[in-house]
């Protein structure tokens, strides 16, 4: 049935990605949620008006759908953040898995940063899958790096995609990558992928700020403690730990 289009709620939307891929192969978001104005303002303007602000831990109307997916806030688990047990943001895991046992949809997505995995011993991960288990869904979740799906990005994300009544399964990676240490070992038989330099390479020199400049081309040059640090820090360091 190649014209069917499968119905999603992308719940913790926030600028729209996951809807955005989701609708690039070739399903229908009818129904997008956040708690951030900026991320629905952005999300509206881009994606369309099925974009709602609402607090989705206080039981919102959603639409029932074949697809549920959802990224919860990251900031809790992320090696950028501090990490702090019990960091209230860290609880809308549970309230995905929630609305998910809640509206039965034939499959879901959940994606989170890989700080998810280890955060207050795994107390997360169980958070997520016990209630979806004991409703039901097959699950298959792994840690992945973009890079190995041909993204000049080396961006880690945990991936759970769950199936009900049926067996979920991972695209095969179609790339290697470099940069990560051990990365080039893994799937090393596959063409790399494409350094930043060379995915941007056709673009125009970036220029100063407007006027005249096409929009989004531009940078603002770092000064104050922004250059203090960027003078500091050695190739892959980082602000946050220093190496």
């Amino acid at each position: 049935m190649p014209d069917l289009k499968f119905t999603v709620a992308d719940l913790f939307c926030g600028a729209g990605g996951l809807s955005l891929g989701l609708r690039d192969a070739g399903l229908m978001t009818v129904f997008a949620a956040d708690w951030d104005d900026a991320a629905v303002e952005t999300y509206r303007l881009n994606l369309g008006d099925h974009v709602h602000k609402c607090d989705l831990s206080n039981g919102p109307q959603v639409p029932i759908v074949d697809v549920v997916v959802g990224g919860p806030p990251c900031q809790g688990f992320s090696s950028a953040g501090m990490r702090k047990s019990g960091d209230g943001r860290n609880s809308l895991v549970r309230c995905f898995a929630d609305l998910v046992v809640q509206l039965r949809p034939a499959a879901f997505i959940f994606e989170n940063v890989e700080g998810f995995l280890t955060a207050e011993d795994g107390k997360y991960v169980f958070e997520l899958l016990e209630p979806l288990i004991e409703n039901g869904y097959r699950i298959h979740l792994r840690k992945i790096n973009a890079a190995n799906f041909g993204v000049p990005q080396h961006r880690k994300r945990v991936i759970a995609i769950g199936g009900l009544g049926w067996d979920p399964s991972f695209p095969v990676p179609t790339h290697s990558a470099y940069g990560a240490p051990g990365a080039r070992r893994a799937y090393r038989h596959l063409p790399p992928t494409e350094t930043l330099a060379e995915a941007i390479s056709d673009l125009p020199p970036a220029a100063l700020e407007p006027p005249g400049v096409p929009q989004g081309h531009y940078f603002k040059p770092l000064e104050g403690l922004d250059l203090e640090r960027a003078i500091a820090l050695k190739p892959g360091e980082n602000v946050i730990k220093g190496r």
